[in-house]
């Protein structure tokens, strides 16, 4: 892909993939969803909330890398970002009906963005 197109096209994926993010935690009442039957399997949704906040900020560090940023800020921003959208994104549940906000999936959220965040630390020092 050519860089001028990396450039929209991380910055349209981590837009799509926050809207993923704010409809799934819209849904109220997981009992509605076809194939769920309690939607509070501790262990699953804690992989969900880790590995959907890794993707979350590896898209934002490429969007500021194809963009310009410097490397360095670029995983900085990416991770304060993607902590940030994920803390919002809690307060948010505290509005939807059968939905909670909890600071144990928030920190989940960081603990995604912060394997992304050493991945690039570790992959600049070498």
């Amino acid at each position: 892909m050519k860089k001028n197109n990396l450039k929209f096209f991380y910055i349209i994926a981590s837009i799509i993939w926050m809207l993923l993010i704010f409809w799934e935690s819209s849904i109220g009442d997981y009992s509605v969803v076809p194939g769920v039957s309690d939607g509070h399997n501790d262990v699953m949704s804690s992989i969900v909330h880790v590995l959907t906040y890794l993707i979350l900020c590896f898209l934002f560090i490429k969007s500021f890398i194809v963009n310009g940023v410097r490397r360095n800020q670029a995983i900085i921003y990416g991770f304060l970002l993607s902590a940030l959208y994920g803390a919002t994104d809690e307060w948010h549940q505290f509005f939807v009906p059968g939905r909670e906000m909890h600071f144990g999936d928030w920190l989940l959220d960081v603990a995604g963005s912060l394997i992304v965040f050493s991945f690039y630390k570790y992959k600049i020092k070498k």
